[in-house]
C-alpha cells in the first residue's frame, strides 16, 4: 500500500483574543496620538485668541492716546510704543503668537503709563509697576516713607525700590524696558545724561541684589557699586550684586551687554557672563549653557487628583551642563515656590500629586563652573478633583475682586484677580487669566454718562460669582 504525502503549508493560528487585544492597542494608540495633536491645536488656538485680543486692546490704547492733549512731552515713548505695538502686529502676520502675545503686552503697558502721566499731570514718571507679589515697597526720595507697592504706581528719578525674601516684582520703564526683580533686592531709579545734560537712557543703581531685565528700542543701563553694565537694545540680560561679598555676575542671555570697571571693559554677547571680584577686578567672558527645551507635561495641562497620584517632568538635555535647577510655583514671578532646587543631575523629575490648584514650572541649566543659564518658557498646569462635582460637589462660588480700575474717556482697564482656574468675563467678553487668577481687561463703552460693566467669574465645578461695576463714560 502506498504512503500518503503529507503536505506541509505556511499557516500559522491566531486566536480571536489576540486580535481583539491588538485592535484594542491600535485603537488606543490611535486615540492619544489624535488626543496630543487636537490639545497642541487647541493650545495654538488659545494663544492665538489671546495674542490677537492684546493686540487690538493696544490698537485702541493707542488711538485713544493719540487724541490726548499734551502728548508732545511724550513723543519718543509714543513712538516706541507704536514701534512695539507694530512689531506685534507683525509676530501675528507671521503667525509667531507667542511673541506676538509678549510684544502686545508690552505695547499695551507702555500706552497705559502714558496715558498715567497725562492723567496725572506733573506726575510723568520714569517707571511703573506692572506687577507686585510677596513684599515690594517703594520710597519717593531719600526721605520718603515706605510704601506699599501695587499695580500701576508709578517710579520717578530719585524713587527706590525694595523687595523682601518673598517678594518680586516686574517694572515697565517708558522706553519699554521691562525690568524682573528678584528677592532681598534694593536700587534706586535713575537715568543717564549725555554731554548736554540732557536726560538719555533710562538707568538704576543698585545697592544689592538680581535683577533681569529685556530691552525694546532703547539701551539700559545698571550700576552697581563699583561697575556700569549697558544692555543694547532688543537685548535681555540679568545683575546680580552680592552685598556681603562684594561679588557681582553680568550676564547676556540675548543681544549685546557691555561691561565697565575702572579701566576695564567687557563685551558679552548671546549667552555670556563675566564676573567682577571683589577687588573689582572683571573676569573674562564665559560661555553659558542654553535654555532647556521641556517636553512633558504640556502647556495648560489639566490633571484629575481623583486618578493621578504622581506626575513626571522631563526636559531635553543642554550641552555643557552639569546639574539643573527646578522649579514649580504657584506664583508666574517664582516667589515663594513649592519645589525649588538646584542640583539635579538628571533631566527629568517625578512628583508626587497631593492638592488642587494651578502651579507653573521651568527648569534652567547649570555649567561645570556653577554658572546658570536662562531659564525655560514657564509651562502652566492644573490638578482638580472632579469627584462629587455637581450637586454633591464644590458650592462655594469663586473669588472676583477688582484691583484696580483706570478710566480714559470711553475706555476702561479692569485688573482684578480670581480663584485659579477659573473663567472670567467682562461684558462677555471672556479674559485671559493668568495661573496666579489674576487678569486684565482693556473694553470701550459707545453710550455716554452712567453706566454698568457686568464681570463673571466661574469655577470649574460651574459655580459663578458676579461683580456689577458702576462707571461713568466721558465723550473723546
Amino acid at each position: 500500500m502506498a504512503r500518503r504525502k503529507t503536505v506541509l503549508t505556511d499557516w500559522y493560528s491566531v486566536s480571536v483574543d489576540t486580535l481583539r487585544g491588538w485592535g484594542i492597542f491600535v485603537f488606543v494608540v490611535t486615540a492619544a496620538v489624535v488626543g496630543y495633536f487636537g490639545f497642541r491645536e487647541w493650545e495654538r488656538h488659545a494663544i492665538e485668541r489671546e495674542a490677537v485680543a492684546v493686540v487690538d486692546e493696544s490698537r485702541v490704547l493707542i488711538q485713544r492716546l493719540h487724541s490726548e492733549p499734551g502728548l508732545a512731552d511724550f513723543r519718543s515713548e509714543y513712538d516706541s510704543a507704536w514701534a512695539t505695538l507694530q512689531q506685534a502686529r507683525a509676530h501675528l502676520g507671521r503667525k509667531d503668537y507667542p511673541r506676538a502675545l509678549s510684544t502686545g503686552r508690552r505695547a499695551r503697558a507702555l500706552v497705559l503709563s502714558v496715558l498715567d502721566a497725562l492723567r496725572h499731570k506733573g506726575a510723568a514718571g520714569e517707571a511703573q509697576f506692572v506687577t507686585a507679589q510677596g513684599g515690594v515697597d517703594f520710597r519717593r526720595g531719600e526721605n520718603g516713607r515706605w510704601e506699599e507697592a501695587r499695580g500701576r504706581v508709578v517710579l520717578r528719578s530719585g524713587d527706590y525700590v525694595k523687595t523682601s525674601p518673598n517678594g518680586s516684582a516686574e517694572i515697565m520703564f517708558v522706553d519699554g524696558t521691562l525690568y524682573t526683580v528678584r528677592p532681598n533686592t534694593l536700587f534706586l531709579v535713575t537715568r543717564t545724561r549725555n554731554e548736554t545734560g540732557i536726560a538719555s537712557e533710562q538707568a538704576i543703581r543698585m545697592q544689592y541684589g538680581w535683577v533681569d531685565l529685556s530691552t525694546a528700542q532703547n539701551a539700559s543701563r545698571i550700576a552697581t557699586p563699583s561697575a556700569e553694565a549697558r544692555v543694547a537694545e532688543e537685548s535681555e540680560g540679568s545683575v546680580a550684586y552680592d552685598e556681603s561679598t562684594a561679588q557681582t555676575r553680568f550676564a547676556a542671555l540675548r543681544g549685546r551687554m557691555e561691561v565697565i570697571s575702572g579701566d576695564s571693559t567687557r563685551r558679552l554677547s548671546r549667552l555670556q557672563q563675566v564676573v567682577q571680584d571683589a577687588g573689582g577686578k572683571l573676569s573674562g567672558p564665559r560661555g553659558l549653557p542654553g535654555r532647556p527645551q521641556v517636553v512633558e507635561p504640556t502647556d495648560n495641562l489639566e490633571i484629575n487628583l481623583d486618578r493621578t497620584r504622581e506626575l513626571r517632568f522631563v526636559w531635553q538635555p543642554v550641552a555643557g551642563a552639569a546639574t539643573y535647577a527646578f522649579q514649580v510655583s504657584r506664583s508666574r514671578l517664582f516667589v515663594d515656590n513649592i519645589i525649588d532646587v538646584a542640583g539635579r543631575t538628571t533631566t527629568r523629575a517625578t512628583l508626587g500629586v497631593h492638592g488642587e490648584g494651578s502651579f507653573l514650572w521651568r527648569v534652567a541649566a547649570i555649567g561645570r563652573e556653577g554658572a546658570q543659564g536662562p531659564w525655560s518658557a514657564p509651562r502652566r498646569l492644573r490638578i482638580a478633583s472632579l469627584r462629587g462635582a455637581g450637586s454633591d460637589g464644590d458650592r462655594t462660588p469663586p473669588a472676583l475682586d477688582l484691583d484696580d480700575v483706570k478710566s480714559y474717556g470711553a475706555i476702561f482697564i479692569f485688573a482684578g484677580h480670581t480663584e485659579p482656574g477659573s473663567t472670567v468675563e467682562v461684558n462677555g467678553e471672556a479674559v485671559a487669566v493668568a495661573a496666579d487668577g489674576t487678569f486684565t481687561k482693556t473694553i470701550q463703552l459707545a453710550a455716554e454718562g452712567w453706566s454698568f460693566v457686568e464681570l463673571k467669574a466661574r469655577d470649574a465645578s460651574g459655580n459663578e460669582t458676579v461683580r456689577r461695576k458702576r462707571v461713568f463714560v466721558e465723550s473723546l
